[in-house]
């Protein structure tokens, strides 16, 4: 029976451990912070990435404790008016961070070991294959590829709200001006419909109660449902990130090391796919093990290595479009040739 360890308990992590056989590989999942997070802020699950749980029998699981997202606006508020343009995301799922991660981590097989600690040295880990599921400031690759992450200049400010949203609770609405983006859309919670809310900026990272008071002033010009959103946040439920992007790997298999998810593809989080890609990567990567032993390694770097890279470039572009001074006016001229 041939040993993995897998390094970090997030999207990634889980996901490969649901998908493993436990009659053909003896697991260690190391995580270093287990738990759910206390803010939670929604994922998008795109219809690839749920074609991808199908087939791990987790697809119906997520629509149970999702929301069905149909249709998305864009809107650019430069001058101080919400001009918008459609675009449709048919089968799009919204689902909250600490669900999916329940959801998943359920489906780990009870036979998996659990480590709760920090990886210093991945060279001393047990393992046949150790493979990177820990992030984008992952330590397995800092560590065996040699590169860190490229920190953007860029802060997502997120947060979640008991109260609906004021839109179509089967949408969600972006705007775009001056440099700034701000989203918002329904928040599937346990207890019925909240708001997950978004915003993006060129900013050092700081702490939640000073991200909101910069963010209240400089988003006072946007539309009304972005107003009320920020005027209903609070600090205990919101998060300030760095939005890291990783470089481009000429491979993500290094002698026994392998990368998945955010250690492979850092992103913006522009597109919404960052979690879809982690899945996506974590399931060929289990199916290749499955079928063809640790030598499935290759074939997954095969069929993912481009896959994951093209997503984090367009991810990137849509980063510098959506934060361009002139996004909102470039979308105003757009909307007023198609109106």
């Amino acid at each position: 029976m041939s040993l993995i360890t897998i390094v970090g308990g997030g999207v990634a992590g889980l996901t490969l451990a649901a998908t493993l056989d436990p009659a053909a590989y003896d697991v260690t999942i190391i995580e270093r912070h287990p738990g759910y997070s206390r803010v939670p802020t929604a994922f998008g699950i795109w219809p690839f990435a749920l074609e991808a749980l199908e087939r791990i029998t987790l697809a119906d699981a997520l629509r149970e404790r999702g929301l069905l997202l149909n249709s998305g606006l864009i809107g650019a508020d430069s001058a101080g008016r919400p001009v918008t343009m459609t675009k449709q995301d048919p089968g799009t799922w919204l689902i909250t961070r600490p669900a999916l991660l329940e959801l998943l981590d359920e489906a780990v097989p009870t036979t998996f070991r659990r480590e709760h600690r920090r990886v210093d040295d991945a060279t001393t880990l047990d393992g046949d294959l150790v493979v990177a599921a820990d992030g984008a400031r992952s330590a397995v690759r800092r560590q065996v590829w040699g590169d860190e992450p490229r920190d953007t200049g860029v802060v997502a400010i997120r947060g979640a709200l008991e109260t609906p949203p004021g839109i179509p609770l089967d949408q969600m609405r972006e705007y775009w001006g001056d440099g700034m983006l701000f989203g918002v859309a329904p928040n599937p919670m346990p207890h019925g419909i909240g708001t997950n809310w978004y915003a993006s900026a060129r900013r050092g990272e700081e702490s939640p109660a000073e991200a909101l008071a910069w963010t209240r002033g400089a988003f006072a010009g946007f539309p009304e449902p972005v107003r009320a959103t920020l005027a209903a946040a609070d600090p205990e439920h919101t998060v300030v990130n760095t939005i890291l992007e990783s470089r481009r790997p000429r491979e993500l298999v290094k002698d026994r090391y392998v990368l998945v998810g955010d250690a492979a593809h850092a992103m913006s989080p522009n597109l919404g796919r960052g979690a879809c890609e982690a899945m996506v990567d974590a399931i060929v990567l289990g199916e290749a093990l499955n079928e063809h032993g640790t030598e499935g390694v290759r074939r997954y770097e095969k069929q993912r290595l481009r896959a994951g890279q093209r997503t984090r470039a367009a991810a990137a572009m849509a980063r510098r479009i959506a934060l361009s001074p002139r996004a909102g006016r470039a979308l105003v001229q757009v909307a007023g040739r198609v109106g």
